[in-house]
C-alpha cells in the first residue's frame, strides 16, 4: 500500500513498493522503496522529506554526511555508519551504501 500523498511506502512481506513524491515546480523529489521477505526489509530513501513504513516503524532520511548516515526512525534520529548494525527497538539497522541525497539499509526484526 502506498501512501501518495505523503510519499511514504508500505508493504507486507514478499510485498514491493515504491513511491514518489515532488511539490509542483519546486524540483524537489523523494523517493521510498521498499522491499520485504518476511521479517527483513531492504529499503532505500532518496532525496529531501523521503520516508517508508517497514514493520511498523517510520524511516526518514535526515542527513547523509560521507559514510555516516542520519535517519528519522519514528520521533529520534538515529545515525548509522555504512555497515554497521544498529538496534532501534526491537529492530536491527544496516545501513549499506549511500550517496550524497540517498541511503539504502535494511531492517530486521530481532
Amino acid at each position: 500500500m502506498t501512501d501518495r500523498g505523503h510519499g511514504r511506502a508500505g508493504v507486507s512481506s514478499r510485498a514491493v513498493s515504491a513511491s514518489a513524491a515532488g511539490a509542483s515546480g519546486s524540483g524537489s523529489r523523494s523517493v521510498s522503496l521498499v522491499s520485504c521477505s518476511g521479517d527483513v526489509c531492504s529499503v532505500t530513501l532518496g532525496g529531501r522529506g523521503s520516508r517508508a513504513h517497514v514493520l511498523g516503524t517510520t524511516f526518514g532520511l535526515a542527513a547523509v554526511d560521507g559514510n555516516r548516515v542520519t535517519l528519522r526512525v519514528d520521533d529520534r534520529d538515529v545515525t548509522c555508519d555504512l555497515g554497521r548494525t544498529v538496534a532501534v527497538g526491537a529492530l536491527r539497522l544496516t545501513c549499506t551504501s549511500a550517496t550524497d541525497d540517498t541511503v539504502a539499509f535494511t531492517v530486521a526484526r530481532g
